[in-house]
């Protein structure tokens, strides 16, 4: 990394390997000025803003001669206008993705995508990162929809439906 003297503004070449988060101090060799370098700030490469969600969306994977090659349900943790990140508990298979959800009204929502990355987590469950394919009105719509969705169900459907199940399973069973 460059880094300018704050008192004489002379540059120097600097390893970022050197420099801790919080700060490291330097001391220019031209003017003697000690002063704080902190590390770059990292450059985030996405075009679009995220938005959190906790949505359910089930997956379709096909492959190029359209044969259904995984299926599942997973979490949407967030959308933005390219693309959503999906939280499954198996990969998800490469190839063309029809993701599809319910909005508060029970209408279907459905949207295509491709898969550009699948990591696995330490808890054993995989982060998808989902790219829109032909970014259009559809999509548009599909985000705003998942994202009311999101706010009606008192910001998360996965709590939701988890909360009805956890409650009418929370009754003492009598036992004989």
């Amino acid at each position: 990394m460059i880094v300018p003297c704050r008192s004489c503004r002379s540059t120097f070449q600097l390893d970022s390997g050197l420099v801790k988060p919080a700060g490291t101090l330097v001391k220019c060799s031209k003017c003697q000025e000690v002063f704080k370098v902190y590390p770059p700030e990292p450059v985030d490469p996405r075009k679009y803003s995220r938005v959190k969600t906790r949505n359910l969306i089930c997956y379709f994977s096909f492959d190029e001669s359209e044969n259904m090659t995984s299926q599942g349900l997973g979490i949407a943790m967030d959308i933005s206008k390219g693309g959503i990140l999906l939280e499954t508990p198996c990969p998800i298979k490469p190839g063309l993705l029809v993701l599809s959800a319910t909005d508060q009204d029970n209408n279907l929502m459905e949207l295509r995508g491709k898969l550009v990355h699948s990591t696995q987590t330490p808890s054993g469950t995989y982060l998808c990162g989902v790219e829109f394919v032909a970014v259009d009105g559809r999509v548009r719509d599909f985000i705003t929809r998942l994202i009311k969705e999101y706010s009606f169900r008192g910001s998360n459907l996965f709590i939701a439906v988890t909360r009805k199940a956890t409650s009418s399973r929370s009754a003492p069973i009598p036992l004989n």
